[in-house]
């Protein structure tokens, strides 16, 4: 497990720490890799940064000797060991072309059990004994015959999935090229398609702006500068009167009434016991209504008693 040092020398890039390693293990003197530490742009802008741009000195180095350099010599030899590993690992899959180890040392074995199954048979004259012999070399033989059945039903699955593999794969790469084809189709009529549906939303600006967008979206393109630009009105709208009073009032028809004069609205009548408001001019506007004396047999009006 690594741990974290908040040193100086802990705070240090990566690979300075590791050039600081190999000096160490180099045997050079303390003195030396501390002038050489502080000399580094690096290990500057960290001190500057960090340490208000106190240097490293023989202490901080022989601190990190004791505690963060036996961690990295241990992660060093990790890394040195699977370097050797996979080396070797090339090197073996190299001479065997490509085949499993097992198999070939199975062959040997199988050579090698042969063989001293036949010497042993040729050395057994009693007959009992030598059929407990045959009987043992038998098991055995059985035994390998398994497993070289077993290896080949193996070798059968791997290649049937490598097909499969191959199979999926070419399918994706029909597919991605399909989906491609579709898409370059697309883009060469899409001129026309967007003529089309700026017609369909009105024409003029508004129309060709919405067919904009509509193919940026399709086509996965940017259309935040759209999103950002005045929107034009929609054809044919009228704007909406704000002020309802700027309408003409209805004005009542004369016609409607037998004498041929608007009635007067109703006074309102004064509260008990206090005096009437008095009608403003403008309620008395309109004329009274007379009554007609033709319809009188006597030609005048009753007097009011």
């Amino acid at each position: 497990m690594s741990t974290t040092h908040v040193g100086k020398i802990g705070r240090l890039p990566k690979c300075i720490r590791d050039m600081l390693g190999q000096h160490i293990e180099d045997g050079e003197p303390g003195k030396e890799i501390v002038k050489w530490l502080n000399g580094l742009s690096g290990v500057q802008r960290v001190l500057q940064e960090q340490f208000d741009g106190r240097p490293i000195t023989e202490q901080n180095l022989s601190e990190w000797k004791q505690t963060g350099h036996p961690e990295w010599l241990r992660r060093e030899e990790a890394r040195l060991l699977v370097t050797r590993l996979t080396e070797q690992s090339d090197d073996l899959e190299e001479a065997t072309d490509g085949h499993e180890i097992s198999d070939r040392f199975a062959s040997v074995l199988a050579a090698e059990l042969a063989r001293l199954a036949m010497t042993l048979l040729e050395k057994e004259t009693d007959p009992e004994k030598r059929w407990q012999r045959l009987c043992a070399v038998h098991r055995e033989l059985s035994q390998l015959r398994r497993d070289d059945h077993r290896a080949l039903r193996m070798v059968i699955k791997r290649a049937r999935w490598n097909r499969e593999v191959e199979r999926e794969e070419e399918e994706e790469d029909q597919r991605v090229q399909k989906a491609n084809k579709s898409r370059l189709i697309d883009m060469v009529f899409a001129p026309m398609h967007n003529q089309t549906v700026a017609e369909a939303f009105g024409g003029s600006e508004y129309g060709k702006k919405m067919a904009e967008m509509l193919h940026r979206i399709k086509f996965d393109l940017p259309f935040e500068d759209l999103l950002g630009m005045s929107s034009p009105e929609k054809p044919g709208s009228d704007p909406v009167k704000t002020n309802p009073t700027e309408s003409n009032l209805i004005q009542p028809n004369p016609t409607n009434f037998s004498n041929g004069h608007v009635p007067e609205p109703p006074q309102a009548t004064a509260p008990a016991g206090g005096e009437s408001n008095p009608v403003k001019p403008s309620q008395t506007e309109s004329d009274p209504i007379r009554p007609d004396l033709t319809n009188l047999p006597n030609g005048h009006a009753p007097e009011s008693s």
